[in-house]
């Protein structure tokens, strides 16, 4: 689980510039909304679609961009929450107490590490993609697939032998690219942009031209 006070949250009530403003500043593709008190999560925003050019103009319902996040229970056995975690329409399930206090979230991420073990510190300090100015995306190497997928609207082969953004372009090129190197994706461009040693660390991502 990552525990709550790891979690970025959104309140409901903010203006539209102020969750832009944040939105901006996190650089992560969900995040949970929370409205009344804190411990009150109405569901989760998927980034991209908030950032989408139909929704920058013109009334704005924030609500309506919310996805269900199912919740369990602190204690809940592991293979209930894979299973509540598979059908999660926003791949993310809601930790709550016994006391109905909110105690943190789950992702595929967190699955990954609990059975692989943790990633370095260094990567996870890191926001996993950071939306720039110009409306391309800065990703991670190790950003979980299907969240990749998620922000960007692909469609990802559900039988993939990979679970990250470099697993997916690895199996894309077919080899280990180098720096510069760059392939088309369902309308996007992904260009390798920095490598360490032979993971790719850093992918830029942006509309195909």
């Amino acid at each position: 689980m990552t525990p709550r006070h790891e979690v970025a949250t959104l309140e409901a009530g903010s203006a539209r510039a102020d969750l832009l403003r944040q939105v901006h500043a996190l650089g992560r593709s969900r995040l949970p909304v929370w409205e009344g008190e804190p411990d009150n999560i109405i569901g989760v925003l998927t980034t991209r679609e908030m950032l989408a050019p139909a929704l920058m103009e013109g009334p704005f319902d924030l609500r309506a961009l919310l996805r269900e996040a199912p919740v369990v229970r602190d204690g809940q056995s592991a293979l209930d929450v894979v299973d509540r975690l598979r059908i999660a329409p926003a791949h993310m399930v809601l930790v709550y107490d016994e006391y109905g206090h909110f105690e943190g979230i789950i992702t595929p991420m967190d699955m990954l590490e609990a059975i692989a073990g943790e990633f370095p510190d260094n990567a996870a300090d890191e926001p996993k993609v950071v939306v720039r100015t110009d409306g391309s995306y800065l990703v991670d190497g190790w950003m979980p697939v299907d969240e990749f997928a998620d922000l960007l609207s692909l469609k990802i082969d559900e039988g993939r032998d990979y679970e990250t953004v470099a697993g997916l372009v690895l199996h894309g090129m077919g080899q280990l690219p180098g720096v510069g190197q760059s392939m088309e994706l369902q309308g996007w461009t992904i260009e390798v942009v920095d490598l360490d040693g032979r993971r790719i660390d850093k992918l830029l991502v942006m509309r195909a031209t």
